[in-house]
């Protein structure tokens, strides 16, 4: 047998893909993160080319604090704070305004619930695939999977106090690129049960088996190229399908694969 089955369904659903290196803008991106990043605290850095010269200027600011003074272009590694390094890999041919940044987890706080535990700061739970973050439970249990869209980590069994650190480890909005749109979707998910019968009981048990999904969209809109050049390229994809979403601002009910 199948498990009951209810159809769900919406009006609206986006598709996200990774800007490279956290950038925005067009022309030149050839700046590198250094990986080094040593603070106490998760945090976020974002920089700016200010503008275009021999060489180009650059800003940068940290969790939306002040904004530096113009820094020139030097090519070599140049040190942001605590450890935090970027690279440029020509010191012109950048356009001013284009943006990049990268974030870091470092002993984020979760919220544990038996042998599951969750980013609880709700802006930093869309996890890097590239640069998947470790889980660490004071209790000793081993993770066994993580879903990246929701910063959930599952473990080998009830945890205790569980934290969360990687560098690059966490993607805000401002990393991620909307390539498209799909509307009037449905989605149905379901899963063949086994039926168990042990010997000398009454009562009936049920086994999951394999489990499949099925569901379409009326229609798409794609707002450039970058879609399909981003399958090409075999990046990853956020998908958000919404079914509540009165105020056009993602944050109604919805899900997220």
């Amino acid at each position: 047998m199948a498990s009951p089955t209810t159809a769900t369904h919406g009006k609206l659903a986006a598709i996200y893909r990774l800007r490279p290196n956290g950038f925005e803008g067009t022309g030149l991106n050839d700046l590198t993160w250094g990986a080094g990043y040593s603070g106490g605290a998760s945090a976020y850095y974002e920089l700016d080319i200010v503008a275009e010269g021999e060489p180009d200027t650059f800003k940068w600011r940290k969790n939306s604090g002040e904004w530096s003074d113009p820094i020139e272009i030097t090519g070599a590694a140049q040190t942001l704070d605590e450890g935090q390094t970027v690279t440029f890999g020509a010191t012109t041919g950048h356009t001013a305004t284009n943006e990049w940044n990268i974030s870091h987890l470092k002993d984020e706080a979760t919220t544990e619930s038996g042998a599951d535990a969750q980013i609880t700061e709700t802006t930093r739970q869309i996890l890097n695939a590239n640069a998947v973050p470790t889980f660490s439970d004071s209790g000793g249990k081993v993770v066994t999977s993580i879903d990246l869209v929701t910063g959930t980590a599952h473990f080998s069994g009830n945890v205790t106090v569980v934290t969360v650190t990687g560098n690059n480890g966490w993607i805000r909005r401002y990393g991620i690129d909307l390539v498209a749109y799909a509307f009037n979707w449905h989605f149905t998910a379901e899963c063949d049960l086994a039926v168990i019968r042990r010997f000398q009981q009454h009562w009936v048990g049920r086994c999951p088996g394999q489990a499949r999904a099925e569901g379409g969209a009326e229609g798409y809109f794609i707002g450039g190229s970058s879609f399909f050049d981003a399958l090409a390229a075999r990046e990853y994809f956020l998908l958000e399908l919404f079914n509540y979403e009165p105020d056009g601002d993602r944050s109604g009910d919805h899900f997220a694969a």
